[in-house]
């Protein structure tokens, strides 16, 4: 069994930042789900901590530009249903910038071709 760590994706900037954007989210998601709002991040989520997602610095840019810019972040898990990512939203949420748009200096990375593992198949069995 692979471990998300051990994941050719995952790197330690992108742990860094992962983290970080995961403890944004859950903060925001608690606070939801106190107020009873059905909010929970999927098991391949972005801003879940130890998914291959969370430590991938090419997906976490991208969160994060999502995050600032106000551009929907979606979901990893369905994205066959096209959701937007409750991480995304909780962070969004989280850092009061529901409405604005901070603009990055950096792009979006190119899609992956299409031999490359999809998210969904990226996930770490446990």
């Amino acid at each position: 069994m692979k471990e998300a760590h051990d994941h050719h994706r995952v790197s330690p900037e992108g742990r860094e930042i992962g983290e970080q954007m995961a403890r944004l989210a859950q903060r925001e998601i608690e606070k939801l789900k106190a107020e009873g709002e059905p909010v929970e991040c999927c098991r391949t989520c972005a801003f879940r901590p130890g998914t291959v997602p969370n430590g991938c610095l090419q997906t976490q840019m991208d969160a994060l530009k999502c995050v600032l810019e106000g551009v929907p972040f979606m979901c990893h898990q369905d994205q066959k249903l096209q959701t937007v990512c409750h991480g995304w939203f909780a962070a969004r949420q989280a850092r009061g910038i529901k409405g604005s748009k901070i603009p990055c200096a950096w792009d979006f990375s190119p899609p992956d071709d299409a031999a490359a593992p999809t998210a969904s198949e990226q996930e770490v069995k446990g």
